[in-house]
């Protein structure tokens, strides 16, 4: 017969043990939630009414009948509004997807390092509802642990910004009720082949849809007072959506500026 005694008052006092004694870690935890990680919809939007439909008709009509994830790529140059475009239609399908849905920035044509997939992969868990000490330390593990986590749910998974396929499959779900969207500079042309991604390929936006961000964000009045000088504001900024809205910001913000 041992006997331990606790002199703390928060130290748990054992009597009579019999036998081998064995102190346990406390177990890590998983407790499910739904993340719901979207970034703010923008009010000035013009446009894309197009690929919006596009997008519609890749969800099936019955989330938990596929066996394969929907990949789609919106793919295009710097400043055509990929990211507008992927969360707009996110913010009008998220209904569609009541178990949740995660986003990240992967960084891939910024300034700063990309974002490699094990730290994706750690924020996603984390928002998951899983603990710290609950996440693998290999990327092939978390990226397990996540399928799992995310297999039968109807999720919608958005990476935005990504560099190349490498970057993004560690991220994409497993099972076919969950939709995967990406955004990127590249077609991802190895994504398409091995993965079965849809691409989107994002024009500039049209001369009347321009002139339509342009009344939205400078305002109708002043866009109507001068039509030509603001047709060639629009071809001026090649009728991209990123450079019409730091021009109409500046006009909005100046109103005696030409």
């Amino acid at each position: 017969m041992n006997q331990f005694r606790g002199r703390a008052s928060n130290v748990m006092q054992i009597h009579d043990v019999h036998g081998d004694l064995y102190l346990h870690e406390p177990q890590p935890s998983i407790r499910l939630v739904a993340p719901h990680q979207l970034p703010a919809d923008i009010r000035q939007f013009s446009g894309r009414e197009e690929e919006l439909r596009q997008l519609d008709a890749l969800l099936h009509d019955e989330p938990a009948a596929p066996a394969a994830v929907v990949v789609c790529a919106i793919a295009g140059t710097a400043g055509v509004g990929k990211t507008a475009l992927a969360v707009r239609w996110a913010h009008r399908v998220r209904d569609r997807f009541p178990d949740g849905q995660l986003y990240v920035d992967l960084l891939g044509y910024s300034s700063d390092a990309p974002v490699l997939p094990s730290r994706a992969l750690e924020g996603f868990l984390h928002a998951l509802g899983v603990s710290g000490d609950a996440v693998p330390p290999g990327l092939h593990d978390q990226a397990a642990l996540y399928r799992s986590l995310l297999d039968g749910r109807r999720m919608l998974v958005v990476l935005d910004n990504a560099s190349s396929p490498d970057q993004v499959r560690p991220l994409l779900p497993g099972s076919g009720t969950c939709f995967a969207l990406i955004t990127s500079r590249s077609g991802l042309a190895g994504l398409v082949a091995r993965n079965g991604a849809q691409r989107l390929t994002l024009d500039l936006l049209s001369h009347n849809d321009s002139l339509d961000l342009l009344r939205d964000l400078a305002g109708a009045r002043r866009v109507e007072a001068d039509p030509h000088a603001a047709a060639t504001l629009v071809d001026q900024c090649g009728r991209l959506p990123l450079a019409l809205r730091v021009a109409g910001e500046r006009a909005a913000a100046e109103p005696g500026l030409p």
